[in-house]
């Protein structure tokens, strides 16, 4: 018998159109638990929000801002996707903005990178030591010396995949664009929570 549980959540696209503003995001749909349901929705679209605020809608009138979503993970209770806003004021070029969101959509859990790992485990020196080899090995042009990886990384989970990204110009100048790090499970599984979103693409 399928367990329906696990199955992929269905998403649909909501559009905001706006003066200045033609963005998509997604919505969660057909969830048998409608409260968890309302509020993964609600943090979606907030997210949206802010985002749309940091850009600098609303203090500049020139601003322009277009986006839209990109589903990375949905399967075995988890969401992972990114929202994508490109915004122009005038000059030779817009600016991208990416964040992200991974979700449990059992139980509404919005995850931290902390929370994807054992309790006491030394996640960030890892995810550190494995960055820098790709560094090194893609021979990356880094316009700032990479430090570390911080509490508050932006990442989404892509099947098998952890995926630590950066903003424009955090790591390297606007010609390459942001900057994304591709991490296999099996690299970091000793230090996985077995139960968290990595734990569950692993098996």
């Amino acid at each position: 018998m399928t367990n329906t549980s696990i199955l992929p959540v269905s998403i649909k696209a909501r559009h905001i159109v706006e003066p200045r503003i033609d963005i998509y995001f997604p919505q969660i749909t057909g969830l048998s638990h409608v409260t968890i349901e309302q509020e993964m929705n609600k943090r979606i679209e907030s997210q949206v929000y802010r985002m749309i605020r940091k850009q600098g809608y609303l203090e500049n009138p020139e601003t322009e801002i277009t986006g839209g979503f990109d589903l990375k993970n949905n399967q075995r209770n988890i969401l992972s996707f990114t929202n994508s806003h490109y915004s122009y004021s005038g000059g030779a070029h817009g600016l991208t903005m990416v964040r992200s969101l991974t979700v449990d959509v059992q139980t509404g859990r919005v995850y931290a990178l902390r929370d994807l790992f054992k309790k006491g485990s030394n996640y960030q020196q890892r995810i550190n030591e494995l960055i820098r080899m790709q560094i090194k090995t893609r021979k990356l042009d880094l316009l700032n010396e990479f430090k570390g990886i911080h509490p508050n990384q932006y990442f989404y989970v892509a099947d098998k995949t952890l995926v630590i990204y950066f903003q424009l110009y955090e790591l390297q100048a606007y010609v390459y664009g942001l900057t994304y790090f591709p991490i296999s499970v099996y690299d970091l599984a000793e230090i996985i929570d077995e139960e968290g979103p990595l734990g569950r693409m692993m098996y």
